[in-house]
């Protein structure tokens, strides 16, 4: 196919101008995302340097060759901040002062050899160059990214790369033009169709940029949604979903399902005499020692306050009181400020027993049994389990587990 190039030129304007007016708003609809705000940016960058080389090649703003070398190296720090946002994404190290050190090479090098009689075709090898190595980088990134095949845009970027890629691979294989002929998109002065593959792979690459940001914020919001912003753990209206969700399970092949129910000991003193920012740092070490005491199949979160859940599915009772042990031994290695001892939490273990019902009643009769027992172990002396079991006739003796250390007199408990 080929085409002329002025109407290519129309063609490019008419395209670079509506992309232009798609990223420029794509920067505040996705700033929420690093990796989107810096592929929104980079977009514009492109998008304008199209524009400008279009303008260039039409013999607008008087036919200056100096539009179309600043648009050249536009174009070129367009796509090296947009692989930047890849990297970004990905949580692969940017290297922004590299890629930045390369866009300024690539300017040098154009505006040096300017007056010389090869410069127009040094320029243009360099600048395909280095966008055909930043559409390979691009594509090696999302390629090993297994987050990538998950995504629903990553597939439209990985074909926008490989597109891209063979654009600038064949325009790098052109024999040499003469220096009026040499503008960026119009190597062939016949008009190849080749000249088409940045305009596809602009696109493709917007639309799959736009969604792998949307994708990723709208993870973050339903995360946000989720999980405790202090603690990291689940929030109570998720730790409630995942315990209907337990139940529900337990109805169906009743393994066995035990919770446990965690409050920190003399919290309210460690606020009032240390300050809320001093409290909010025990609630993260608490709430780190859940987590690393759990297994990956428990599910841990905060119920409110200084109290926390976790739920052990095929664990029964017994079972659950090693967690608990776990958890105390943990708990007591975290120092409280200004040297005044350590936390300590106290423990109600239950393991559900309901007979026929609804899912919401037998969770609530599970968490108001362990919170029963909790109550048991803060009355009789804190830093320490209670089974909901031991509780159920007078006659049992009390499952009480005595602490590995002395409670201190202090805050500790």
């Amino acid at each position: 196919m080929h085409l002329d190039q002025q109407t290519i030129a129309v063609v490019m304007m008419v395209f670079f101008c509506s992309t232009l007016v798609i990223a420029a708003g794509l920067v505040f609809a996705l700033r929420a995302s690093e990796a989107g705000r810096l592929w929104a940016f980079g977009h514009v960058l492109v998008s304008a340097a199209g524009l400008a080389l279009a303008l260039s090649a039409a013999g607008a703003a008087g036919g200056s060759g100096h539009l179309g070398t600043v648009g050249a190296a536009a174009f070129v720090a367009g796509w090296l901040v947009i692989y930047r946002g890849v990297r970004v994404y990905y949580g692969v190290l940017a290297h922004p002062a590299a890629l930045a050190g390369a866009g300024v090479i690539v300017m040098g090098l154009m505006v040096g050899t300017t007056g010389l009689p090869d410069g127009p075709q040094i320029a243009l090898r360099v600048v395909y160059g280095v966008l055909a190595l930043v559409s390979l980088a691009t594509f090696a990134t999302l390629a090993r990214a297994g987050r990538g095949r998950r995504s629903i845009g990553a597939p439209l970027v990985l074909v926008a790369s490989l597109v891209q890629l063979a654009g600038f691979s064949h325009a790098m294989s052109l024999p040499a033009l003469g220096a009026a002929s040499v503008t960026l998109f119009f190597a062939n002065p016949a008009g190849s169709g080749w000249v088409l593959a940045p305009l596809i792979a602009t696109l493709l690459g917007l639309f799959g940029f736009t969604v792998m940001a949307m994708e990723q914020i709208v993870a973050h919001n339903e995360s946000g949604a989720r999980v405790d912003a202090l603690t990291g753990l689940l929030n109570r209206g998720a730790l409630e979903m995942s315990a209907l969700g337990l139940v529900a399970r337990w109805q169906r092949d009743g393994a066995p399902l035990a919770c446990l129910v965690i409050d920190i000991d003399y919290f309210k003193q460690v606020n009032d005499t240390f300050g809320h920012h001093a409290g909010d740092a025990v609630l993260r070490e608490v709430a780190h020692a859940l987590d690393n005491s759990r297994r990956a199949s428990d599910v841990a979160g905060r119920y409110g306050g200084e109290e926390f859940c976790i739920l052990c599915p095929h664990t029964d009772e017994q079972q659950a009181s090693a967690l608990a042990n776990r958890i105390l031994r943990k708990v007591r290695a975290i120092a409280l400020p200004a040297g005044q001892g350590h936390a300590s939490v106290s423990i109600g273990v239950a393991q559900l027993r309901g007979g026929p019902g609804s899912k919401e009643g037998l969770w609530r009769t599970l968490f108001t049994d362990a919170d029963r027992a909790l109550y048991h172990a803060k009355e009789h002396g804190r830093d320490r389990y209670v089974l909901a079991s031991s509780m159920a006739a007078p006659a049992t003796a009390r499952a009480l587990a005595p602490p590995l250390l002395e409670p201190t007199p202090d805050l500790a408990g």
